[in-house]
């Protein structure tokens, strides 16, 4: 049977099975709780308010859902909000694709949602947790005074940082190495799809004239395109001297579908006139290259990357600037100086030298 929610009896969301919260279940209840010390960091280093933190709870304890049309209001502006569809899936009780999948469509079919509620949550999981954290170790420092006002509750989960951050902790930024199968349960089966058509009501736009209670509107899934440039944040992450920390080892794009988008994305854009960025793209594609898979080990999520990446650098078209710059690489004609080193620049050829940003 189904357990209707607040929400089903407004007329939409209908079919939420909130029974996966076994809620009369105190042993179950108590797991959970002890859960959601571990979960609340994460929350706050996404950005997550009191308030939206408050939301995520209801849903992760209990499985009660936002009342979308009493928060269209509330933040309207920011980039967060409260519960997206990434939280919305990686935070349910249930793992199972099956269930989640027909979840994940009626999520994105709310019309009382914002579009930003709906899609905030595929820029966090491509972007952030899945691509710039990984890339600097997965963690990220706070104020331990700031925490404490915060968190208060969560930080019996918080290692210290080390000397000179005494006064910091640290947060590991992951989903229990869920990156692909959110991404799988996010991203539409179409490799090549980089808009979604949303509903969308009269209310979405406080400062639009009245509409059709409701209507359809295009909206791009990034805000930002994935492009070249992200080789040399995948770059860094290959530059890592440490072991791949729980934060770290489940970038994104060492997966394959992730990195079939990214291929779509990007087959068809040029180098940056630049000479900065052309030539933090060359390091990039030299470390790619020159990444020693067999001292990394066979089973590393790195080599599995490497090996992935390469395939299609060699297997498939890009822009005729980029192919050029990959010859350049794979017939040793690249001279970078320091290339696993934060100082890492190009020697030669001049056409990729530059005065590069910073890492």
């Amino acid at each position: 049977m189904i357990k209707k929610t607040r929400e089903n009896d407004l007329g939409y969301f209908d079919g939420f099975d909130a029974s996966h919260w076994k809620t009369t279940d105190k042993a179950w209840m108590a797991e959970r709780t002890l859960q959601w010390q571990e979960i609340e960091p994460l929350l706050y280093l996404l950005d997550k308010n009191k308030k939206a933190r408050a939301i995520i709870k209801r849903y992760f304890l209990k499985g009660t859902l936002p009342e979308w049309e009493k928060l269209h209001d509330w933040n309207r502006s920011s980039t967060t909000r409260h519960l997206d569809l990434m939280l919305f899936l990686y935070l349910h009780p249930c793992k199972d694709e099956a269930v989640l999948r027909p979840l994940r469509d009626m999520f994105m079919d709310n019309p009382h949602a914002l579009p930003a509620d709906r899609l905030m949550g595929f820029t966090e999981l491509c972007l952030h947790i899945g691509l710039v954290l990984p890339a600097t170790g997965g963690t990220h420092m706070f104020q331990q005074s700031e925490l404490e006002r915060e968190i208060p509750q969560s930080m019996v989960h918080l290692a210290q940082a080390r000397e000179p951050y005494a006064d910091c902790k640290v947060i590991v930024a992951h989903t229990d190495d869920s990156n692909e199968r959110l991404f799988n349960l996010m991203w539409p089966e179409d490799a090549t799809q980089r808009h979604v058509r949303l509903p969308v009501t009269r209310n979405t736009y406080s400062f639009k004239a009245p509409r059709y209670p409701v209507d359809f509107e295009e909206f791009p899934l990034l805000p930002l395109p994935l492009d070249l440039d992200q080789l040399w944040t995948m770059s860094k992450w290959l530059a890592s001297p440490k072991a791949l920390a729980p934060g770290a080892r489940d970038m994104l794009f060492q997966y394959e579908r992730p990195l079939e988008v990214w291929y779509h994305f990007c087959a068809r854009e040029e180098v940056s006139s630049k000479a900065a960025w052309r030539e933090l793209l060359l390091i990039a594609v030299y470390r790619i290259f020159h990444f020693d898979q067999q001292a990394e080990g066979e089973d590393s999520p790195r080599t599995r990357f490497v090996a992935r990446i390469k395939a299609i650098f060699e297997q498939r078209e890009f822009s005729p600037s980029f192919q050029a710059l990959l010859a350049v690489v794979r017939n040793g004609e690249a001279v970078v100086e320091d290339p696993w080193s934060n100082d890492a620049k190009v020697v030669s050829p001049e056409l990729y030298t530059g005065i590069r940003h910073s890492s």
